[in-house]
């Protein structure tokens, strides 16, 4: 099994947003608006995560192993 990797991380991240967004606008779900909230704030943090990565590649620095 391999082992933890950024582009694993951010990949997750980016589907479990999806997730969260695709069921808060599904009809009949009691809160809406909570889960879109988190949806967006989890595509907000995905976000800052990638751009952070891509910042620190472009600088060189090598990150996780």
């Amino acid at each position: 099994m391999p082992g933890f990797s950024e582009e694993r991380a951010v990949a997750v991240l980016l589907l479990l947003a999806t997730a969260m967004y695709l069921i808060a606008v599904a009809p009949g779900f009691r809160r809406r608006r909570a889960l879109r909230i988190a949806a967006i704030a989890v595509y907000a943090f995905t976000f800052a995560v990638a751009a952070g990565l891509t910042v620190l590649w472009l600088a060189g620095v090598e990150v996780g192993g």
